[in-house]
């Protein structure tokens, strides 16, 4: 949403970032930024891809890793930084991103292994922390971007 003396440039480029930047875009770019690099960490720290009772974690920040684990991060990241280019785009995202954190936080809060045995939580009450302080990033600028619109209507 733009004021009175602001002039939102939207490209027609497809990796062209409209600017200035939105507080929704802001939150898919600092999610996806705090996802990714998790991810990334977990990965160096444990590349392990076994499944089932053979799977491994190693906790990086407190959180249960391993290379599914890291994998699943990338999956978040990498079309968040993509989303983060269009406001619309961003919020479409946010909501699928934040609701996506939840369930999986709800997920991580009832097993030890999950989704078949992919993702190996025994520590899964820090997991589902981190799945719901991302999921409060992505939320809010969804929330801040579907008021704002409302408010323009009006």
């Amino acid at each position: 949403m733009a004021t009175a003396d602001q002039t939102i440039h939207r490209s027609r480029r497809l990796f062209e970032i409209e600017r200035p930047m939105q507080p929704v875009q802001w939150a898919a770019l600092a999610g996806s930024l705090v996802v990714g690099l998790w991810s990334l960490a977990g990965l160096i720290a444990n590349p392990d891809f076994t499944l089932g009772h053979g799977a491994t974690s190693v906790r990086v920040l407190g959180v249960d890793m391993n290379g599914w684990h890291a994998l699943s991060g990338f999956l978040i990241t990498i079309p968040g930084l993509f989303a983060a280019t269009r406001a619309p785009l961003s919020a479409l995202f946010n909501i699928a991103a934040g609701g996506a954190l939840i369930a999986t936080a709800i997920w991580a809060f009832a097993a030890t292994y999950v989704a078949g045995g992919l993702f190996y939580f025994p520590h899964g009450d820090a997991d589902a922390v981190l799945h719901l302080s991302v999921s409060a990033i992505f939320l809010a600028g969804a929330a801040h971007y579907l008021l704002a619109e409302r408010r323009s209507r009006v």
